[in-house]
């Protein structure tokens, strides 16, 4: 007579229990906040574009311990007031983190729905010393732009500029006030500029301080499609001081909207776009773009890489992912090491640039 053997009842609920555990789970959303419409497009949408190659990349390769990543995309519009209500509703989707808030502006905005919610937040470009030294769930891959104006303000007196016009785009306040703060204990601020359309910058005012009292230089904190409009307008009205730039205005926009009138500006940065020809994504950018990575993309690339180490700190566990990040005290980015502090603040090279010849030659570097 046959004997049939069923298996233990223990051992098929083991069994059961262990092909749940090792089946990928769902995906992992990451928000994306930005600006990708309105007057400060610029640095979001290339971002954007950015972003989504690299976890199309990550996906194909498995994702984070076979869990897909998928991208929430939420515009502010140029309207960092927005700010607040996409970390809430990021959160109500479920989201593991947010890549995002371009400008040091919308970051403050943000901040305390960050910490109500608990979502850490990876900001690629927000640079206002105003968000340094914070417990809090805000990390960035960039630096603090507060040596920007020390080494500016060298470069300043070096060059005989010590009575500097200072114009800013008002609605970034923080991180105008990083420049004019450092700036103002070092040269000369003959007068202090602020707009928030290119429409109401007052160039009669300029004309009559190009005359008395007279200034060596004209310092521009503004979007690099500003930046180049104003140096346009400037130079029309036969203004040609020297210029020095923020580096918010690092990208390519500065040299098509500034054209002859950038000629010479200098500014400080804290990417050589140009060593980053070999990095994997830049030739897929350029395939897909038909233009290499400008600075946005270069440092979206590195907040996801600080987020995808994470991620793999936290066994792919977003409610360890907050703790992980806090851990992680370097990773490898687009060019080289990036040292992370415990505050969740950037440590960078800088590089002092001038614009010559219709592009960003390299002066020297700061580390």
């Amino acid at each position: 007579m046959e004997r049939r053997f069923a298996p233990p009842r223990l051992a098929v609920i083991l069994l059961a229990v262990l092909s749940v555990s090792c089946a990928p789970r769902g995906e992992i959303v990451i928000g994306f906040v930005a600006s990708m419409s309105g007057m400060d497009y610029m640095l979001g949408t290339e971002g954007r574009d950015a972003a989504y190659l690299f976890v199309d990349d990550l996906n194909a390769g498995g994702g984070i311990r076979g869990r897909k990543i998928r991208l929430e995309i939420r515009d502010l519009a140029s309207d960092d007031s927005r700010a607040p209500e996409a970390v809430r509703d990021l959160h109500r989707t479920g989201a593991a983190a947010i890549l995002g808030f371009f400008s040091s502006s919308s970051a403050i905005q943000a901040l305390p729905d960050l910490d109500r919610t608990g979502i850490p937040a990876v900001s690629p470009t927000a640079t206002s010393a105003e968000l340094s030294g914070r417990d809090d769930s805000f990390f960035r891959t960039i630096m603090t732009s507060a040596r920007d104006p020390e080494v500016l303000a060298r470069r300043m007196i070096e060059s005989g500029h010590s009575r500097v016009l200072f114009l800013a785009a008002a609605y970034n306040r923080p991180y105008y006030e990083t420049y004019r703060t450092g700036l103002a204990s070092r040269v000369e601020l003959v007068d202090f500029l602020l707009y928030n359309r290119l429409d109401e910058i007052d160039y009669p005012r300029i004309e009559r301080l190009a005359g008395d009292p007279g200034f060596d230089a004209v310092m521009i904190v503004a979007s690099s499609l500003d930046s180049g409009t104003i140096a346009q307008s400037l130079a029309r009205r036969g203004i040609r001081k020297p210029l020095y730039l923020s580096g918010w205005a690092g990208n390519d926009d500065v040299l098509t909207y500034g054209g002859s009138a950038v000629e010479g500006a200098v500014l400080v940065h804290q990417v050589d776009a140009s060593r980053a020809e070999d990095y994997p994504l830049s030739g897929e950018y350029r395939e897909t773009f038909g233009a290499s990575p400008g600075y946005g993309a270069l440092e979206t690339w590195d907040a996801l890489l600080f987020l995808t180490e994470g991620l793999k700190a936290a066994r792919g566990d977003p409610k360890n992912l907050r703790t992980a990040l806090r851990g992680i005290r370097s990773f490898r980015g687009t060019l080289g090491t990036i040292r992370m502090d415990e505050f969740g603040d950037a440590s960078r090279p800088l590089y002092l640039k001038r614009i010559v010849g219709g592009r960003f030659v390299v002066l020297g570097r700061e580390d």
